[in-house]
C-alpha cells in the first residue's frame, strides 16, 4: 500500500496493518541486533502482543538514561482499564496516572522498566549509547530513512492531507518526509518516535506531538531547505527531544512546549509562545560550548518575541557554559590543539583561563546580570567579614565594640565618610579603602542588574 492508501484506513485499520506487515520486521530486527534483548524480555514478562498494540518504540527506548543515576521517572505502567479492559501506557510517576488511581478506573497495574533504562543498570551505559546509536534514524546511499542499519522505515511522507486523523495511529518508526497535514484532528498524545520528519508542515494546529530520536531537517548543504514547519494555528502540548532541532512558525501560538536537543535554532513570524521550554540534551556528556550555542539561538528566539523573562534565562546559561568551555581549552579548541606547539597551547590556555576567571568573577558578583541579588548578597558578606575584622583586631579604633564595627563598615562601604571613626594602623586603612572600593562595585552592580531586565537581548 502507498503513503495515500495508508492514510485513508482508519486508526484501527492502519495499526492493524502495521502489526501484521511493519512490525514484525522491524521486531525481527530488534530480536537479532539489540543485546540482552530476550532477557529483559523474560525478565519484565511481557508479552509481544502488548507491545504491537501500544507501540514498539516506548517500550524499548527511555528519555530519562542518566550517566550517572536511573530516574524513577523511567518506570511505565501497563493499566488496564475497567470500563473497556484495553490497556494503555503511562508513565509510573504521572499526574495522570495518579488521578486515574485514585478515581478507580483501572482495573490492573503492571509496573516494568523500558529495554533502554533495564540495559542501562544491567550492563551499563557504553551499551546503552550502542543502542541508541542502531535506533537513530539515518539514511543509505538512496537518501532513503533507515534503522538498525538495514531497516527502511515505512514511507507515509510526501502527501497533503486534509483533516486527517492522527490520534491512535501508531506512528513511531516511520518516515513523514514532505508530509503535510491541514487541520490534521487529534485528541490524545502522537510518538513519534525514531522518525524522519524532514519538511513537515503542520497548517491548522494540532495538540499532543511528542517527538523523540527522530530527523526534523535536512542539514546537506546542497538540500532544499528541509524542516518542521508549523503554520496558521495553536500548536499545545508539544515534547521534541531531538539530537538537532530546526523549526519554523508563522501566524501560530506555541503553548508548553517542550524543547530538548544538542543544536537547535528556529525562525518566528507573528508567533506568540506561552509556556515554552528550550534545554540543553546532554546525553550522558555535556558539550560545553555547544550548550553556549543552543542557549545562544534560544535567547535570540526568545527576545524576537518580545519575551525578555525566558531570553534572559537562556542568556544567563548561554554564559554559564561558556565559562565552563573556557575552563577547558584542550576541548574548546580541539583541533586547533592537535595542530599546536608548546608556546601556542600555553598562550592558548593562559587566554581560555583569564576569560574564564572575569567571567567567573561576573558569575559570583552578580549572575552575568540576570541574579543581582546575588549583589546585594555578597554587599553583606562584605560588610559583615569587615565588621568582624574590625572588631577582633586589636589595633582597631572600634576594637571590642560590635555596634561601632559594624557602623564604621557600613559608612565605609557605602563611601558616606562621615570622618568621626577612622583608622590608624596601615593593615585597617587598606582594609578600608577595599571595603569602599568593593561598595562602589557592588553597588553599581545590583542597580545595573535590575535595570538590565529591560534590556534588549
Amino acid at each position: 500500500m502507498n503513503a495515500t492508501e495508508l492514510w485513508q484506513l482508519s486508526p484501527e485499520q492502519f495499526n492493524e496493518w502495521r502489526r501484521e506487515n511493519d512490525y514484525p520486521r522491524i521486531w525481527a530486527l530488534l530480536v537479532a541486533s539489540l543485546p540482552h534483548f530476550d532477557d529483559w524480555m523474560a525478565e519484565q514478562k511481557i508479552e509481544k502482543s502488548v507491545i504491537f498494540q501500544i507501540g514498539i518504540a516506548r517500550f524499548i527506548s527511555s528519555r530519562f538514561i542518566s550517566s550517572r543515576f536511573i530516574s524513577s521517572r523511567c518506570v511505565l505502567s501497563l493499566c488496564v482499564y475497567m470500563s473497556d479492559d484495553k490497556v494503555r501506557l503511562y508513565e509510573s510517576a504521572s499526574s495522570a496516572l495518579e488521578s486515574l488511581r485514585k478515581s478507580g478506573l483501572i482495573r490492573s497495574e503492571t509496573r516494568f522498566e523500558p529495554y533502554s533504562m533495564w540495559l542501562a543498570g544491567k550492563h551499563g551505559n557504553d551499551e546503552v549509547k550502542r543502542v541508541q546509536s542502531l535506533l537513530s534514524v539515518s539514511e543509505n546511499n538512496k537518501g532513503e530513512a533507515q534503522v538498525l542499519g538495514k531497516h527502511r522505515l515505512l514511507n507515509i511522507g510526501g502527501v497533503t492531507l486534509k483533516s486527517p486523523i492522527i490520534s491512535g495511529r501508531l506512528l513511531d518508526f516511520t518516515c513523514l518526509d514532505e508530509l503535510s497535514l491541514d487541520g490534521a484532528v487529534n485528541n490524545s498524545k502522537v510518538y513519534l518516535w525514531h522518525c524522519s520528519a524532514k519538511g513537515v508542515r503542520v497548517n491548522g494546529g494540532v495538540i499532543g506531538l511528542d517527538l523523540f530520536d527522530s530527523l526534523l531537517w535536512d542539514h546537506r548543504a546542497w538540500a532544499k531547505k528541509r524542516e518542521l514547519a508549523l503554520e496558521d494555528g495553536v500548536f499545545q502540548d508539544f515534547t521534541i527531544e531531538c539530537e538537532e532541532i530546526r523549526f519554523h512558525s508563522s501566524r501560530a501560538v506555541l503553548k508548553n512546549f517542550s524543547v530538548s536537543a544538542k543544536n537547535f535554532d528556529a525562525t518566528m513570524e507573528h508567533t506568540n509562545l506561552d509556556k515554552v521550554e528550550v534545554v540543553y540534551n546532554d546525553n550522558g556528556r555535556i558539550d560545553h560550548n555547544e550548550a553556549s550555542k543552543l542557549y545562544r539561538n534560544a535567547k535570540r528566539l526568545f527576545s524576537s518575541v518580545g519575551d525578555t523573562v525566558d531570553a534572559g534565562e537562556c542568556y544567563y546559561k548561554e554564559k554559564l557554559h561558556e565559562m565552563k568551555s573556557l575552563a577547558s581549552p584542550r576541548e574548546l579548541f580541539r583541533e586547533r590543539w592537535l595542530r599546536s606547539g608548546p608556546m601556542t597551547k600555553c598562550w592558548l590556555s593562559l587566554l581560555c583561563y583569564l576569560k574564564c576567571a572575569g567571567k567567573f568573577i561576573s558569575f559570583i558578583t552578580w549572575g552575568f546580570g540576570e541574579r543581582p541579588i546575588r549583589s546585594l548578597l555578597m554587599s553583606m558578606g562584605v560588610i559583615l567579614l569587615a565588621t568582624l575584622t574590625y572588631f577582633l583586631a586589636p589595633e582597631s579604633a572600634t576594637h571590642g565594640h560590635l555596634g561601632r564595627s559594624l557602623y564604621f563598615s557600613i559608612v565605609t562601604f557605602v563611601t558616606l565618610g562621615y570622618g568621626d571613626i577612622s583608622q590608624t594602623s596601615s593593615p585597617l586603612q587598606l582594609l578600608s579603602a577595599i571595603e569602599a572600593f568593593c561598595g562602589m562595585f557592588l553597588t553599581g552592580l545590583f542597580l545595573a542588574g535590575f535595570a538590565s531586565k529591560t534590556k534588549q537581548y
